[in-house]
């Protein structure tokens, strides 16, 4: 079965504007997406005590929050690929660093 690839019932998405950062765990059964799990510097309780709503310390508490989130939900394994190009440092490295900190593991 050489075509067949894994399941991998749990996605990780992330996004970053200038102003925040965004991360979504998706939860993927054929061919529907439902969001199982996210954070957002966007929300209020986030936001206090940041000097930054986009730097790598606002993306190391979105991590923190996720995780506890995702946990909460029953989920401890996401998988997550980079996209082209994309290099793993600063936000994104904060962020994926931060998540397996928390438990979650990365597939």
């Amino acid at each position: 079965m050489a075509g067949l690839q894994k399941v991998r019932p749990y996605q990780l998405q992330l996004f970053f504007s200038n102003k925040y950062a965004y991360a979504q765990i998706w939860k993927v059964s054929g061919d529907k997406h439902t969001v199982a799990a996210a954070a957002s510097t966007i929300e209020k309780g986030l936001q206090e005590g940041l000097e930054s709503t986009s730097d790598k310390g606002a993306c190391a508490r979105v991590a923190q929050t996720l995780a506890e989130r995702a946990q909460a939900a029953g989920i401890d394994t996401v998988s997550w690929q980079r996209k082209p190009r994309q290099r793993f440092h600063g936000k994104v490295a904060a962020l994926v660093t931060g998540l397996k900190e928390a438990g979650i593991k990365m597939m």
